[in-house]
C-alpha cells in the first residue's frame, strides 16, 4: 500500500470535503491511501449526532454539517486538522481498533512537546489532566475511513465555551501552546508524520 502525506496549510472547509470524497473514491478502487493536514477558517463542525442544544449563545460563524459521527466541534486556525483515507479492511482493522491507533497517535505526538496525553472514558478523544486537546470524529464507507481529528495546537480555545463540545458539558479544552509556547502547526504535522501508525 503506498500512502500520501498532504499538507495543504489553511483550507476551505468545503474544498477539503471534496478533496476527501476524492481520495475515498481512489483509495476504494487501488492500494492508495491519504492522509490530509489542514487548517480551516474559523467554523462549526455538526456531525450525524448534533443537537441543537449543544449551541450555548447564537453561533457567530458558519455551521457545516459533514456526513461523519459525533457531535458539535468547532475548527479555527491554530488547530491542526488531520482528514486520514484509510482502507481499513486492507489493514484488516475494525472501526474500535482503528479509533484507538488514532488516539494513540495523538498521545505519542504530544510526547514530542513534553506533554502527557491520556484517554478518558468520558468519550473518545485524548485529554491532558482534565482537559481535552485531541478530538476524533469519523466515518467509514465500504471499509475506508473518512473525517478524522483535530489536535488543538496555538487555537482560541475560548471559541469552545459557546458549545457544548463532543455533548460534554463542563468540558475543559486546552491546547499544545498552552504547554509548550513556542510550538507550531509545522512542527506537530511533522511530529505525526513521523509517529503516523500508517507507516509502520
Amino acid at each position: 500500500m503506498a500512502i500520501h502525506f498532504i499538507y495543504s496549510g489553511l483550507t476551505k472547509y468545503p474544498l477539503s470535503l471534496i478533496d476527501m470524497d476524492i481520495a475515498v473514491e481512489v483509495a476504494l478502487k487501488s492500494n492508495e491511501e491519504f492522509i490530509f493536514f489542514t487548517e480551516h477558517e474559523t467554523l462549526y463542525s455538526a456531525g450525524k449526532s448534533f443537537l441543537k442544544e449543544d449551541f450555548l449563545q447564537p453561533p457567530q460563524h458558519p455551521i457545516y454539517y459533514p456526513n461523519r459521527g459525533g457531535r458539535i466541534t468547532i475548527h479555527s486556525p491554530g488547530q491542526l486538522v488531520i482528514y486520514p483515507v484509510i482502507n481499513l479492511i486492507n489493514r484488516n482493522l475494525n472501526i474500535h481498533d482503528f479509533v484507538t491507533k488514532l488516539e494513540l497517535w495523538i498521545i505519542d505526538v504530544l510526547k514530542d512537546f513534553g506533554i502527557v496525553g491520556q484517554t478518558s472514558d468520558r468519550g473518545v478523544g485524548v485529554w491532558v489532566d482534565n482537559a481535552k486537546i485531541g478530538f476524533i470524529g469519523i466515518r467509514v464507507s465500504h471499509g475506508v475511513s473518512s473525517h478524522g481529528l483535530c489536535v488543538n495546537v496555538a487555537n482560541d480555545v475560548s471559541l469552545f465555551d459557546i458549545v457544548v463540545p463532543c455533548g460534554l458539558h463542563n468540558l475543559n479544552v486546552t491546547s499544545i501552546s498552552e504547554f509548550c509556547s513556542s510550538v507550531s502547526v509545522d512542527s506537530v504535522v511533522a511530529s505525526f508524520i513521523v509517529h503516523s501508525p500508517f507507516t509502520l
